[in-house]
This record gives structure tokens, sequence and C-alpha cells, in this order.
């Protein structure tokens, strides 16, 4: 994708990350009805949850425009019973997370686009496995993750009164 690029974030920008994903918060909330991102945690309380990840800044034409992390570590909601979710819960998997694209920049290809870096990462990185969730009652998002080939596992409620489908994709 032309002018689109992906970069380790580093320590003095993660103040950044957590501004851009408030806003996405902000924006599902008051356009989507989401209440998953809302109200947004602290910034100490997000920082230093992601402080443990992988974060990467979605760049186009030099601004940032968008964030994701990776980690060997699930999250934490993910140490129910997840035999009925994942395809192999033994195998070693690389776990996606916190990914969000401003509003102004949705529609336009970049969030395939990062998640074909993703698998890329994964594939290179030797993980048999891509794994993420996504809000269940967000119908455009599980159609985006569908179509771009990732399997869907199964509901698994994080917190009353929301629920997330798990996806996972194998290489």
């Amino acid at each position: 994708m032309d002018n689109v690029h992906i970069a380790i974030a580093q320590p003095d920008q993660l103040n950044a990350v957590y501004s851009l994903m408030a806003l996405a918060g902000e924006h599902m909330h008051r356009v989507l009805g989401l209440s998953h991102w809302h109200p947004f945690p602290s910034s100490e309380s997000f920082i230093s949850r992601i402080e443990e990840h992988e974060v990467y800044l979605v760049y186009k034409d030099d601004v940032v425009v968008g964030t994701f992390n990776i980690s060997e570590m699930s999250e934490l909601y993910y140490t129910v019973d997840m035999r009925d979710y994942w395809e192999d819960t033994s195998a070693k998997a690389l776990y996606f997370s916190g990914f969000a694209i401003l509003p102004a920049f949705q529609q336009q290809g970049i969030g395939s686009w990062v998640m074909s870096q993703v698998d890329a990462i994964a594939k290179e990185r030797g993980y048999p496995y891509l794994r993420f969730d996504g809000v269940a009652s967000h119908p455009k998002l599980i159609d985006f993750y569908t179509r771009l080939g990732y399997r869907q596992c199964g509901e698994l409620m994080v917190r009353e009164p929301i629920a997330v489908m798990c996806f996972e994709k194998a290489f």
C-alpha cells in the first residue's frame, strides 16, 4: 500500500498510542453505540498494560493513523478453558490486540494491509497461529476479519454485557 508503513513504537510514543486508542473508543461509543473501549482506562493503567507488548504505530504519509500490539502472552480473559475455541491450545501462538485505525482513515484498505503485515510477522517468527478477538456486537468488524480468512472460534463473555468473538488463523 502506497505511503503506509508500520514501526515499533518507542517508549516516548506510548502517550500518542493512548490518545489514539481513547479517540477510537470514543468514536465507537458515539457513532456505533459500542462501549467496550468506553470509558477508556487512565493513561497510566493503559500504558502499564501495553508495556508488556510489542506496540506498533501505523503511518500514512508519515502521519500516525493507527496502532496495534502483538505478544506471546494471551489476553488475561483467555485464561478460561479455551479448548472449545482454539484449534490447538498447546501450540505456540502470536496474540494480536489493541488494533485501532483513526476514523478518518478507515475504509481505505489500511486495516487489511495491517492485517497482512501481522500475518507476515507471525509467519516470519515461526508462530503456527495468530489469535485475537473482536467485539462480537460489531458485525462490520466480524465480517472484516472473516473476509480476511480468520476463523471464527466462538464467542467469549469478557464482562457483562460485552462479549468478544475469538479469531484464529493457522499458518
